[in-house]
């Protein structure tokens, strides 16, 4: 299981050892592994919405790229309504860590809603965890991928998740949604040469190619983190153990007074390079870019 995880991540991102800042896509998936906290009372992780708000906030210090979602947020603290270009690199820590279907479906919906309410983005959304659901709980998978993804989505209510959630979208929203869903069933394929060209994980997924086992041989970023995921999926961690106070965040930019700091979320940290407009830390993740 480590290794199927591991093969995944390593072709979705661009792993390191540590030397080198991470695009924005690895830093996003950071961002919701650190997010995640297994539940007390069921089987599976949660998105935890309000640490991953505390997060994003910080995280406008040190991003490595650009996003229009994640800007639309910034500005508007609401989802916004266009399709999320990357949201395969935001959900898939949440599909890694959980093996119920129905816990995993909401909380990575949880998740999608932060940065858009688009129809694609629901459904692929549904079809990405499908896939990677599939993927991560058969050998096999591949012979029934399909038909299981197109059971998800004619299945999904829509209105239950909202409900459930205490979540509300306007009348035209559910009714272009549902026209949407008509529209991708209706197709002979429901992952189209589209969608796959999209989504990486599909890449890796539907390629009929006996999958090399990936074995871990050294220490990077992904191997680490591969290995943090599947201790969640298997639900050996306390969840005690990685909560951490949402109140009272010191301002990280204070803390660069230091040579060394820790911080509530980013760890022990090390400067590594000062200049005029970012200071260069080191923590547990690797390098990140602070601009002052």
């Amino acid at each position: 299981m480590l290794s199927k995880i591991y093969g995944l991540l390593k072709f979705c991102y661009e792993d390191n050892s540590g030397d080198k800042l991470p695009d924005i896509k690895l830093q996003l998936f950071i961002l919701g592994v650190k997010s995640l906290m297994p539940f007390e009372d069921t089987i599976g992780c949660m998105f935890d919405k309000e640490r991953y708000e505390k997060e994003i906030e910080l995280f406008s210090c040190y991003k490595n790229g650009n996003d229009d979602n994640l800007d639309y947020y910034y500005k508007h603290k609401k989802p916004s309504e266009r399709d999320d270009l990357l949201l395969e690199y935001k959900i898939m820590p949440i599909i890694i860590a959980n093996t119920q279907w129905d816990v995993l479906l909401n909380e990575v919906l949880r998740a999608t809603f932060f940065y858009s309410s688009s129809k694609k983005a629901i459904l692929n959304t549904i079809i990405l965890s499908s896939a990677i659901f599939e993927y991560l709980s058969k050998d096999n998978y591949i012979e029934n991928i399909t038909e299981l993804s197109r059971e998800r989505v004619i299945n999904f209510s829509f209105k239950d998740f909202l409900k459930c959630n205490n979540m509300e979208v306007n009348k035209i929203s559910l009714i272009k949604f549902e026209k949407e869903r008509i529209k991708i069933l209706s197709e002979n394929k429901l992952m189209t040469d589209e969608l796959i060209d999209k989504f990486k994980s599909l890449q890796y997924l539907l390629d009929t190619e006996e999958k090399i086992k990936t074995e871990i041989s050294e220490e990077t970023v992904l191997s680490s983190f591969s290995s943090y995921l599947y201790k969640l999926r298997k639900g050996i961690i306390n969840p005690e153990k990685l909560k951490v106070p949402h109140c009272n965040i010191p301002d990280v930019k204070e803390l660069l007074k230091y040579s060394s700091f820790t911080h509530p979320f980013l760890g022990k940290c090390l400067v590594i390079k000062r200049g005029k407009n970012e200071v260069i830390l080191r923590n547990k993740s690797g390098l990140m870019k602070v601009n002052i």
